[in-house]
């Protein structure tokens, strides 16, 4: 065959690519989280009954799972859209030394619930994705984000303490007030003290998740618990656009500036959390009323603010639900309702803590 091929062969092989180009999935309005899911059957029929955006991370530890799930599933790979977080821990543990006296020890402890791995950490996202992609059993990622913003230990426990009075609530509640106090402080100077390394890690973070999407690891790059100016700074220095922002976000923390900001910037806005919120009144009323779980009505808040959500349960019925969340709306007096909830309650992670306090003005044109 001569160099120059037949037009009518070009033809016929850019209608035979061009389905399969059009077939690959993207992100879900109701994806699968799969943290927390104790049984690789429950996840099998969760895949059987529709669900085709899976969500796991390094940190969940439950890779194994997720490829024995989607393997007894029978479902092709290419029908489904498996995204994973690495990149969760700063480059060292070390406490400041100006603040180990004070905390009696040189290294951050961690809670039973993380896990330390060497590859989940700052400045090691390719090998973390290359990691991931070994224990999944996959050639590649349709989406994969830097999981914190954190660059030190300080900044990781001080944006990692809501969980232990909200999501985890392992600490006396009158004790909130003042070790958030105390560790936001701290974090304060720290954060100030190291902003420009903080930037550099962040940059260098970003910069090495474009290198695995050039190396064909991850279809699409993003991120996640990134406050609006973090991703602002990604402005300055990404070839690469941000596919997809992963935020906790439920009527009681709407964080409204992120929404906004997502889609001017045209990033794919992904919530967390409302499954923490399921018993506000508001909620159980609407529910109530309409003939729905409070745990419909706040996923069916989030998607009509164009908002993807992963909810997770180990219950089939749940997961049902949570499915159904596409087959009704809210009226706009009860989205009105839901909205006016707003009032900045974190459960999950505080990393507006992290951000210099200089830079905490938001672009006028946001």
């Amino acid at each position: 065959m001569d160099a120059m091929w037949p037009r009518w062969l070009l033809t016929i092989l850019a209608l035979w690519t061009f389905p399969q180009v059009a077939a690959l999935p993207e992100l879900a309005m109701v994806g699968l989280g799969t943290a927390g899911i104790k049984k690789v059957s429950t996840m099998v029929e969760a895949i059987q009954m529709g669900y085709r955006t899976l969500d796991t991370a390094l940190i969940y530890q439950n890779h194994a799972m997720v490829r024995q799930a989607m393997e007894e599933s029978h479902v092709p790979r290419e029908e489904i859209f498996l995204t994973s977080k690495v990149s969760f821990f700063p480059s060292s543990l070390e406490l400041p030394k100006e603040h180990q006296s004070t905390f009696g020890m040189t290294e951050s402890p961690l809670p039973p619930e993380l896990t330390f791995h060497p590859f989940n950490v700052k400045g090691k996202e390719i090998e973390g994705i290359e990691l991931s992609l070994q224990e999944l059993g996959v050639e590649y990622l349709d989406l994969c984000l830097i999981h914190a913003p954190s660059t030190s230990a300080l900044e990781l426990w001080a944006s990692f303490l809501p969980h232990l009075y909200g999501y985890w609530p392992k600490m006396p509640s009158w004790t909130e007030p003042l070790v958030l106090g105390a560790t936001q402080a701290l974090t304060a100077q720290e954060v100030e003290a190291r902003k420009r390394e903080a930037y550099q890690q962040r940059k260098r973070s970003w910069l090495n998740m474009e290198e695995a999407k050039r190396r064909g690891f991850c279809r699409h790059i993003g991120v996640s618990n990134y406050p609006v100016q973090f991703m602002q700074e990604i402005e300055e220095y990404q070839t690469e656009p941000i596919y997809n922002e992963q935020q906790e976000l439920h009527p009681l923390a709407q964080f409204r500036d992120v929404q906004e900001y997502t889609k001017k910037a045209k990033i794919f806005l992904t919530g967390f959390g409302t499954g923490v919120v399921a018993d506000t009144p508001a909620a159980e009323q609407i529910a109530r009323r309409i003939g729905r779980s409070p745990g419909q009505v706040l996923l069916r808040w989030a998607v009509q603010h164009q908002v993807h959500v992963t909810p997770k349960s180990n219950q089939l019925a749940r997961l049902r639900e949570n499915l159904e969340v596409l087959d009704f709306e809210l009226s706009d007096a009860d989205m009105a309702t839901l909205d006016a909830l707003d009032a900045s309650k974190v459960f999950y992670w505080n990393t507006s803590i992290l951000v210099p306090k200089a830079d905490r003005k938001l672009r006028d044109d946001l």
